[in-house]
């Protein structure tokens, strides 16, 4: 019985997955968001460590002693991370509207939501405890050279993070049906519980570290996932199609045990380099050759875009002439299993449709007989 409670069926319950899925989309966004910022450090000519929780500034070398003296150094090494999480966070929420169901779509729903929070809360935070980090942008902009400035800013932000979440509320469906499902019963197994859970478990990731910006986002985090419960259970709070709900079987996203298995196998590795340090040394390359690896790798990106976008739009095609092709079929067994038996017809004054039909039918096989 303990074990149906938490696995079934070749699938961990919601409360299980849906936890792991929250820690895999938050490393996932995290480290595009370290990357990005590793990579244009690099390619600025930066020797710089990559570590489990940061890009370390603090032991970054460059052979030109002026590059924090530059605001256009500033801006684009720092503003490129953002840059890179809000295309991932648009890109996985339009995917949403395609693959909204299951597993793959919680993981979206993640996405969306930790892209949201690493946008705005690198930047809250970065100005809080002075981080290297997206508000050296508007330092140097001279936005928030002021402390009331820099509150402004903060408020700003951390209303844009709780308002501007709020667009995943239709995408609740994701989980479970809303409107014949107890929603507090739905967020909380689904969103509340998972994402203490789940942020527990990513402080633990990052030890023998300690990061603040880290852990503020973590919190944000789950004040956030609450606001937005609270918004969805106010939302149908009111809404019954049935008139009564039924009970949510938990089973919904059918997370299985390989792809776990598989993404454990993946993180242990990445825990492993991280842990250690790995170091980007741009010192091994001249001017030039830095400039061909940005824009290398640049436009194998935009390829890669491309002929993802392409192969999307033919799979959906190949998808969409699947579905319209069942529904016909569908249609005429429907048609077939309906259609009256031509005896019934027989004496009355629709038995001439009886008539019709085999006329019909012996003109048409006369036809293929000439034809052959």
């Amino acid at each position: 019985m303990l074990k149906e409670k938490y696995y079934r069926n070749g699938y961990f319950n919601d409360t299980i997955s849906s936890t792991i899925l929250f820690v895999l989309a938050y490393l996932f966004v995290l480290y595009i968001s370290l990357l990005s910022t590793a990579f244009i450090s690099f390619t600025n000519n930066l020797t710089l460590p990559l570590e489990i929780d940061r890009v370390n500034f603090d032991k970054a070398i460059s052979g030109n002693d002026k590059i924090w003296e530059s605001s256009e150094n500033i801006f684009v090494i720092f503003s490129f991370s953002p840059l890179a999480v809000f295309i991932i966070g648009l890109i996985a929420l339009m995917l949403t509207h395609k693959f909204n169901e299951k597993a793959f779509g919680v993981f979206l729903f993640w996405i969306v939501m930790h892209s949201i929070l690493r946008f705005f809360g690198d930047f809250i935070f970065g100005q809080i405890f002075h981080l290297w980090s997206s508000n050296l942008v508007f330092d140097f902009m001279g936005l928030t050279q002021s402390i009331y400035s820099k509150l402004l800013f903060i408020a700003l932000s951390l209303a844009a993070t709780i308002f501007i979440s709020l667009i995943l509320i239709p995408l609740i469906n994701t989980f479970f049906d809303p409107i014949h499902n107890k929603s507090d019963e739905g967020v909380k197994i689904n969103l509340i519980i998972p994402s203490i859970i789940g942020s527990f478990i990513i402080f633990l990731w990052f030890i023998p570290n300690f990061s603040l910006n880290e852990t503020g986002i973590l919190l944000l985090s789950i004040i956030d996932v609450y606001i937005l419960s609270h918004f969805i259970i106010n939302r149908f709070k009111f809404i019954s199609i049935s008139g009564e709900f039924t009970t949510n079987n938990r089973y919904n996203i059918q997370l299985g045990i390989i792809p776990i298995i598989i993404s454990t196998l993946i993180l242990i590795t990445i825990k492993i380099f991280l842990t250690i340090g790995i170091t980007l040394r741009s010192s091994l390359f001249r001017r030039d050759q830095l400039d061909n690896i940005f824009y290398s790798v640049l436009i194998f990106s935009l390829l890669l875009a491309f002929v993802g976008f392409f192969g999307f739009i033919i799979y959906e095609k190949k998808k969409k002439r699947e579905k319209e092709d069942y529904n016909l079929e569908e249609t005429l067994n429907n048609i077939e299993e309906q259609k009256m038996d031509p005896r019934l017809l027989e004496g009355t004054k629709w038995s001439f449709q009886s008539d019709l039909e085999k006329k019909a039918e012996k003109y048409n096989k006369a036809g293929d007989d000439k034809s052959l």
